[in-house]
């Protein structure tokens, strides 16, 4: 009766999903009528659902000596799953997120990038884009941990936050109560109306948005919590820009006294980290989560640890110092969590949406294997473009890097595979490109491969997949210091921690991926695996009954 009462219930919130996609798939279900689960004796009053962006799988061990507040706590007091990884290609914000909040695939989820090129409007088209109301979760195809509790349980309580509206929006889920994320432009927290009109925002917001409370750091320059000279243990160094080495103090904001710079700066700076931790004890205050016996669900995605690490890579201090303040940040999320709802009655969830590499340049620098792409790869791809014509035709058989036009192709009465192959052999033999494949030929036994598998969706990919050689970057220095995306170990390996009430801790060295952490939630909130039609990941706490 639960398992058919909570199918029922997915299949009406996907049927609803306030206007997804109409190839969004259903869950299968009989046709009782929903009426809610009964909360199973121990289930938490909260799930605290914390991601990281561009949380590297190595800086929880690296720096453990100096985390001595919220990270160094989960560390203690949680289940530590050392080598976990995103089992997809495409490590970026979105996929990351979407994949942590649903415990599925890009193949499933549908969000397969930040942005992708749509076949049918002719255009990029953003992750969380919605026509109607600017951005949403409808491109997400699959309902996420939040929306299968609100199944269980109609009373339960979704939430989610970060200064990036692609994580709080799909973590929220396709039927959070409300999503919040930072405004570059007036340092408000903002959302859309997929989760109301102006009118029903709670007032709350507009009064934690009115205390300005970014304001005691204008006019204060970023200076570092470690000495830099207590640093070199830690394999670290101020990044090295050629004739100038960038190093502390920062200033906030540019030569200018306008508030709209200073906001825009915050969102590269670790002061975004704190204000969003002020932002969640407010909510849940107001919003009395963790209140009664029916679970509820914050989702806390905290981005200046990517913000800042794009700008300076990861050995750089100021990423350091990122993650000290996030150890202090978190610290008091949890201290403020235990002092209200009490950290018996809550289970914490905590990763990241992807890694980040090395610098690139400094690789090179060093005697290793990278780059960036530049002048070759640009003459390589618009070569291309010539190459195509002058064999197939007139026209341009490419719309978008590795999308083909169809209609060009018919028009031109060209071989399709004929094109395929043209562009495998030409971008092949481009510098720093590992290889040229269809998706078709992507081979399961093949490890990257497999990741791009993992990440294809066919409406939304593209026609070829390109794999870049690892260390390389395909944007200049001048744009992006480091950064993600790529399918190899340092882009995919990130923490993955679950803290359950009883503060037990344990590590677990066995290989996990993000897929595993929502599959791993579930059963703590009183969800039967066995009847959530989606979950491609397992619940990895399993594997501790033995140990």
């Amino acid at each position: 009766m639960k398992k058919l009462a909570l199918l029922a219930a997915l299949a009406a919130l996907l049927a609803l999903a306030c206007g997804a996609p109409a190839d969004a798939p259903e869950a299968e279900a009989g046709g009782e009528e929903t009426t809610g689960s009964a909360v199973p004796e121990g289930t938490p009053r909260l799930v605290l659902l914390i991601v990281v962006d561009q949380m590297r799988g190595d800086y929880l061990e690296r720096f453990r000596p100096l985390l001595n507040h919220g990270l160094g706590r989960l560390l203690q007091e949680g289940v530590v799953f050392t080598d976990t990884h995103h089992f997809h290609a495409a490590t970026e914000t979105a996929p990351g997120h979407a994949t942590l909040a649903t415990g599925a695939f890009p193949k499933r989820h549908g969000i397969v990038a930040n942005s992708w090129f749509d076949r049918e409007r002719g255009s990029d088209v953003y992750c969380c884009g919605d026509p109607e109301h600017g951005v949403s979760p409808r491109n997400m195809l699959v309902p996420a941990l939040g929306d299968l509790l609100k199944a269980a349980y109609p009373q339960a309580k979704v939430y989610a936050a970060s200064a990036k509206d692609r994580a709080a929006i799909l973590m929220g889920g396709h039927h959070a109560d409300g999503a919040w994320w930072y405004g570059r432009s007036t340092g408000s927290f903002v959302t859309s109306t997929y989760y109301g009109d102006e009118e029903s925002q709670p007032a709350w917001v507009e009064a934690f948005n009115d205390e300005d409370r970014l304001a005691v750091h204008f006019a204060n320059a970023w200076k570092p919590l470690l000495p830099l000279d207590h640093t070199s243990a830690y394999d670290i160094e101020p990044l090295d820009r050629g004739p100038f080495i960038d190093t502390f103090p920062h200033a906030v904001g540019g030569f200018t006294v306008e508030r709209e710079a200073f906001y825009r700066d915050v969102y590269t700076s670790p002061f975004v980290d704190g204000y969003l931790e002020d932002f969640a004890e407010v909510l849940i205050e107001a919003e009395n989560l963790g209140a009664d016996e029916v679970p509820d669900l914050l989702a806390v995605s905290f981005s200046a640890l990517d913000t800042v690490g794009h700008g300076y890579g990861p050995n750089a201090p100021e990423t350091l110092d990122v993650i000290l303040r996030l150890d202090r940040t978190i610290g008091e999320l949890l201290d403020f969590v235990d002092e209200r709802i009490g950290m018996e009655n809550v289970v914490v969830g905590f990763s990241s949406d992807h890694g980040v590499g090395e610098v690139p340049d400094l690789v090179v620098r060093d005697g290793g294997d990278g780059g960036r792409f530049g002048t070759d790869q640009t003459l390589c791809l618009q070569r291309l473009q010539s190459r195509l014509k002058g064999r197939f035709g007139g026209g341009e058989f490419l719309v978008d890097t590795f999308y083909l036009d169809g209609e060009t192709i018919a028009a031109e009465e060209a071989n399709r595979a004929a094109i395929e192959d043209e562009i495998i052999e030409a971008m092949s033999d481009c510098p720093l490109i590992a290889e040229v494949v269809r998706p078709a030929e992507l081979d399961p036994a093949n490890p990257l491969h497999e990741l791009y598998l993992n990440n294809y969706y066919p409406e939304r990919s593209g026609d070829l997949v390109v794999v870049v050689k690892p260390n390389v970057l395909p944007v200049p220095a001048s744009v992006i210091v480091a950064s993600h995306g790529s399918p190899y170990a340092y882009d995919t390996h990130v923490p993955m921690i679950i803290r359950r009430q009883d503060g037990a801790g344990q590590v677990v060295e066995a290989r996990a991926n993000t897929i595993d952490l929502a599959a791993s939630l579930a059963p703590l909130l009183g969800l039967d695996l066995d009847s959530i039609a989606g979950f491609e990941g397992f619940d990895g706490t399993d594997r501790l009954a033995d140990r």
